[in-house]
């Protein structure tokens, strides 16, 4: 056998396997259409559904009792429209209701508006109004505060002069009581010296006795102090005023008692602001 025999056999074994794989693709893919349609539910098998004349006859089943449920349903359908038509009459006459329900609570909003418009202006109106009184209010407590400051400042000046007058009376008090004494001492004085051939005129003026005492009390320009007529003081005499080694002023007696006197500052002699406590004298050491 020559080269083209061998091909012709090997082209005919190639054919062969062609047609046999076509053989057995069809036998594979061959459908026993018989046994499709008439497959009872006893026949089925895995992965096989029922025989058509079965999903026929069951389909049909499924169809009458669609129809039955369909003519229940147009029936209900039917009697909920019927229902539903009382139901939207109800609705319409209550959205007639409503509608004039409405209208009205239109006109009273109106009206209410109007109202509210009016009293939006009344209101500005009494802001102004309040605005102006809450100025005038301001302004009267301004003048309220000036006055009371006033007032006050009369108070504190008021209380002032009366402490300065409550002195005052209490030195002219001190200055009566020790005038009484002393024109009764002077005249047991005169009668004494009348008694002696003597003259009180005749008596040493200028002689000042040498002592120490304590600022006791101050008003304006007068002073008191802890000397007085039985210490020498005379009216009259002069007292030098110092605080340590402060000189202060010089008063000049105007009035004695036995225990104190009341001098009046010499403005000419003045040094300093003259205390309660500070210490007075006759005479200073040199």
């Amino acid at each position: 056998m020559n080269i083209i025999g061998k091909i012709f056999v090997f082209a005919v074994f190639v054919m062969s396997l062609v047609f046999m794989s076509f053989a057995i693709a069809l036998f594979s893919t061959h459908t026993n259409w018989r046994e499709e349609i008439t497959r009872t539910a006893d026949q089925v098998q895995a992965g096989k559904p029922l025989g058509y004349k079965l999903q026929l006859d069951e389909a049909k089943k499924e169809r009458e009792t669609l129809t039955a449920e369909i003519a229940k349903l147009t029936a209900e359908v039917a009697s909920s429209e019927a229902a539903r038509d009382q139901i939207v009459a109800k609705i319409q006459t209550a959205l007639e209701e409503k509608d004039k329900e409405l209208q009205a609570l239109r006109k009273d909003k109106d009206a209410r508006e109007d109202e509210r418009e009016k009293a939006q202006t009344e209101l500005a109106m009494a802001r102004t109004e309040l605005e102006k009184a809450t100025k005038t209010v301001e302004e009267l407590r301004d003048d309220i505060r000036g006055m009371q400051a006033k007032v006050d400042d009369q108070v504190t000046r008021t209380a002032k002069l009366a402490g300065e007058l409550h002195e005052k009376e209490s030195f002219l008090e001190i200055a009566t009581e020790r005038k009484a004494q002393l024109e009764k001492q002077v005249a047991n004085a005169r009668l004494l010296l009348k008694q002696h051939g003597l003259a009180i005129e005749s008596l040493p003026r200028d002689h000042v006795p040498t002592a120490g005492g304590v600022v006791t009390a101050v008003a304006d320009d007068s002073i008191e102090v802890t000397l007085g007529g039985d210490d020498g003081v005379q009216a009259g005499h002069f007292l030098e005023v110092y605080r340590d080694d402060e000189y202060l002023g010089r008063v000049q007696v105007i009035s004695v008692k036995p225990d104190r006197c009341v001098g009046r500052v010499i403005r000419e002699f003045k040094r300093g602001d003259i205390q309660p406590g500070d210490r007075v004298a006759t005479r200073l050491k040199a």
